[in-house]
């Protein structure tokens, strides 16, 4: 099993109980590595069903986890929209553990209200997607990679992406084209930072298990008068049938890409987009 002792990974998103980012943590944890942990408060609201029910506690609950792996964890609330908290977010990693080796871009925008022709797209809406799922993404990358520059021992940076990044679908216009931007960043930071021995990929999940909340299921499992989780499990029982392995992804199918490309033996591997989505798409 390769090894991620003495590294410290900073993993974006990383709160949710069913999520990608969670999945991401405790795999890099379970190599060796030190976690940090980050992620947005939000309300009840703005949370699945499942957390508010069984009082998850979002990256405080997945620290825990992470210390019961026997590492070291510091986490870190960060609004993914303000571009100071960022550069604050990655200050404080590295103040606190005293280097930064793995970054994991996986926080994206709660998608739902973007869900419309793009004759009708809001701007704010469109901005908000822009802001959380690209240039955060971006921010991370420039503020992690000068630190790693600095250290002058190579790095690992992780973009997760989507399917999305790789086509278009009606009514999609602000999650894709914030998707197909990341892609694009990756291949440039890739080049940018070749020459300090930085690697910069993306993990491209396609349907995804996570549990994460989304503005329009639940606005359509209110329209049908049946509980969001039972609208949910619907959902993923009929995207199962369109997938060739016959089944969803779990996080823990996205989580063992990124800890490949965060090890050594992908150091010549850079500038790549991985589907990790059960033959549903070749791109």
């Amino acid at each position: 099993m390769r090894s991620l002792e003495g590294k410290v990974a900073l993993v974006t998103g990383a709160g949710g109980m069913r999520g990608i980012g969670r999945a991401v943590a405790l795999k890099l944890a379970s190599l060796g590595a030190d976690i940090v942990l980050s992620d947005v408060k939000r309300t009840a609201e703005d949370l699945p069903p499942k957390e508010v029910k069984k009082q998850w506690r979002s990256i405080d609950s997945v620290g825990e986890e992470v210390e019961a792996l026997g590492r070291r964890c510091l986490k870190v609330w960060c609004d993914l929209t303000v571009s100071a908290q960022i550069q604050a977010m990655v200050n404080e990693a590295v103040a606190h553990f005293g280097h930064l080796d793995i970054l994991v871009n996986n926080a994206r925008a709660i998608i739902g209200r973007d869900r419309v022709p793009v004759t009708e797209m809001p701007e704010d809406v469109w901005q908000h997607f822009l802001a959380v799922n690209t240039t955060a993404v971006m921010l991370g990358i420039k503020h992690a990679g000068k630190v790693m520059i600095k250290q002058g021992t190579g790095g690992r940076i992780i973009n997760i992406a989507s399917d999305a990044s790789k086509r278009g679908r009606p009514k999609t216009a602000a999650y894709v084209t914030s998707k197909f931007a990341v892609l694009g960043l990756t291949q440039c930071s890739a080049l940018d930072l070749a020459p300090y021995g930085i690697t910069v990929n993306s993990v491209c999940p396609g349907a995804i298990d996570s549990d994460r909340m989304n503005y329009l299921e639940q606005a359509q499992a209110q329209a049908k008068g049946i509980p969001l989780e039972q609208y949910r499990e619907d959902v993923v029982r009929e995207t199962a049938r369109r997938i060739p392995v016959g089944r969803v992804g779990q996080g823990e199918d996205v989580a063992n890409v990124v800890a490949f490309l965060a090890s050594d033996e992908a150091s010549f591997i850079t500038g790549q987009a991985y589907n990790v989505n059960g033959g549903a798409l070749f791109h």
